[in-house]
C-alpha cells in the first residue's frame, strides 16, 4: 500500500497511524495531483508500476459566497479537485484496462453540493 500526500512535512500523523505497517505494507510517498510531473515521478516509483486500487481524496475547499472567490481560486480548487482526479485515473487506467482488473474510487468535495 502507498499513501500519498502533497508535502511530506505533514506526514508524522500518516506515520502514527501507519503504526507497523509503516516500511512493510505501506510506504509513504509525495504526490501533489497538480503536477503531472509528481503524477509521473509517484507512479515511476511503484514498484512493477502496478496499481489495483486508487483511492483518490485530493481535495481543497472554501467557504463563502461565490463572488468573495477570485477567478484564480476557482482555479486553484478545480486545479486539485477535478484535474487533479483527471491525472490520477489517466495514470492508472490504461494499465487497468490492460489487465481487465482494478478498483478506482473518487472521493469528491463537499462543493458539489452547494449551490
Amino acid at each position: 500500500v502507498i499513501a500519498t500526500m502533497r508535502d511530506l512535512r505533514k506526514k508524522e500523523k500518516l506515520e502514527e497511524a501507519a503504526g507497523s505497517a509503516l516500511g512493510k505494507t505501506l510506504s509513504i510517498q509525495r504526490l501533489d495531483v497538480c503536477s503531472d510531473s509528481s503524477v509521473a515521478e509517484c507512479m515511476g516509483n511503484i514498484p512493477g508500476g502496478r496499481v489495483d486500487v486508487l483511492v483518490k481524496n485530493a481535495g481543497v475547499g472554501h467557504f463563502g459566497p461565490v463572488e468573495s472567490i477570485s477567478v484564480e481560486e476557482m482555479k486553484r480548487i478545480f486545479e486539485t479537485n477535478f484535474f487533479g482526479a483527471v491525472r490520477m485515473i489517466k495514470a492508472v487506467l490504461p494499465d487497468m484496462k490492460r489487465r481487465q482488473s482494478g478498483h478506482i474510487v473518487v472521493i469528491s468535495s463537499v462543493m458539489g453540493l452547494q449551490g
